[in-house]
């Protein structure tokens, strides 16, 4: 039986986030890009990528590119949403420059706690959405976190609140989905293909790359096939490779 990723080392996380972000970014992950992007030689990432292949994290065959598992892939978002909200917080609240920000990120988020980051972002948020005199905006964000509202002194928007919650993550980190849960008129963007062999090689063929927009046309009562339409043509997909596809509404 495979473990459970609860207990992964800075390290492995750091390899989830690497992998992860190279799916995002090129659609796969070769051991030699996630060598580069960690700076290790490539004996390194191959013995970690063993360590995670056994947790049932990863699959990795000879020769092949990286792929992560539902877990794995739950997990390294788990990653990247603790990184860009601790940067956010540096950059936008401590004012830090992007590049102290970016280092200083890649410590802290390892150790930070779920609900410390929840507090911090909210206040990271509070902060710069509130529009009063800031020697009020401790007193204020106390009172929100305490009675889950603003006081009535405190000169805040919704719509200031709303621009600011949407602006938290970098877009290419967005809350996204898998295609085979949308229903009929759904709208979004695919944002990776995961899988690999035949599967994720047709899926390419037929189009359904990074970037490309698509509607859900149909789907059948149990969900097999689903139709969409994407670069201009209708395409049908076995709920199976849906489930391969990750998009952003």
């Amino acid at each position: 039986m495979a473990d459970n990723g609860s207990s992964l080392s800075r390290s492995l996380e750091d390899y989830l986030e690497a992998i992860y972000n190279l799916k995002i970014a090129n659609q796969i992950a070769r051991v030699k890009d996630i060598a580069d992007v960690m700076g290790v030689k490539m004996p390194s990432v191959t013995e970690a990528i063993r360590t995670l292949v056994s947790k049932g994290l990863a699959s990795h065959e000879p020769y092949e590119n990286v792929e992560l598992t539902d877990e794995g892939i739950h997990l390294a978002k788990n990653v990247v949403h603790r990184h860009n909200a601790v940067k956010d917080f540096l950059v936008g609240v401590l004012e830090l420059n992007e590049n102290e920000a970016e280092e200083e990120a890649c410590g802290i988020e390892h150790a930070i706690r779920h609900d410390t980051l929840e507090k911090l972002m909210k206040f990271a948020e509070f902060v710069k959405a509130c529009n009063d005199d800031p020697s009020l905006r401790l007193a204020h964000f106390q009172h929100y976190m305490k009675h889950g509202s603003y006081p009535a002194d405190c000169n805040i928007s919704s719509c200031d609140w709303q621009r600011h919650h949407h602006r938290r993550h970098h877009p290419r980190f967005a809350p996204s989905t898998r295609l085979s849960d949308l229903s009929p008129g759904t709208k979004g963007k695919i944002t990776c293909v995961f899988g690999h062999g035949p599967i994720r090689r047709r899926l390419l063929e037929m189009g359904v790359t990074s970037d490309a927009d698509f509607e859900v046309i149909r789907t059948a009562p149990l969900g097999d096939p689903i139709e969409i339409k994407i670069r201009g043509y209708r395409l049908s997909l076995r709920k199976s490779e849906a489930e391969n596809i990750e998009v952003q509404l």
